[in-house]
């Protein structure tokens, strides 16, 4: 955009000066600096949206950002991952591996709510179907002695119980959960 038009006065006007473009009479073309905004990454798909209009060249819609290798994703955070413009997880995943040799489940819930709270992992649902069941195990444990039946499994309550642990550590680590 800043290549055809500038910014006056609250409205763009073609640009005066520069090379001439083939095949469009009256328009000029010249290399300019544009400005664009910063997005916090709270902001999801801004953020993305954002991360895409600096690194994908020529997109002529909203449509075309998601278009990676010709498949549209369904959204722009997908299209960011296919392109690979996020960092990966690794160190958060090797952070809470180590956590599991010496931390308590407690610790390791805790450990979880910072780094999706404060340090915005580019994909906290692998992180947490990877470690949920090192997250619930004392969750299990109760449930085993007060029911008196040690043939309890693993289940989705007693990971939704975990869910709910981790989301109150969210609201004390940074005040809301805005994910």
């Amino acid at each position: 955009m800043p290549r055809f038009y500038t910014w006056n006065a609250s409205n763009f006007q073609r640009r005066k000066q520069g090379d001439a473009v083939p095949g469009y009479p009256d328009v000029r073309s010249t290399d300019a600096l544009g400005r664009m905004y910063t997005v916090h990454p709270k902001n999801d798909e801004c953020f993305y949206l954002r991360l895409l209009l600096v690194n994908v060249r020529g997109p002529t819609s909203f449509e075309t950002l998601k278009n990676v290798n010709g498949v549209i994703f369904p959204t722009y955070r997908t299209a960011c991952e296919e392109l690979n413009l996020l960092e990966n997880d690794t160190h958060w995943d090797t952070t809470i591996a180590e956590a599991i040799i010496s931390a308590s489940p407690s610790q390791i819930r805790t450990l979880f709510a910072i780094i999706i709270s404060t340090c915005f992992p580019s994909n906290p649902c692998n992180l947490w179907h990877k470690y949920k069941d090192n997250m619930s195990e004392d969750m299990l444990h109760q449930i085993r002695i007060t029911s008196r039946n040690h043939d309890v499994e693993m289940n989705e309550e007693i990971h939704n119980r975990a869910l709910l642990l981790i989301e109150d550590m969210c609201y004390l680590v940074c005040g809301s959960l805005n994910r």
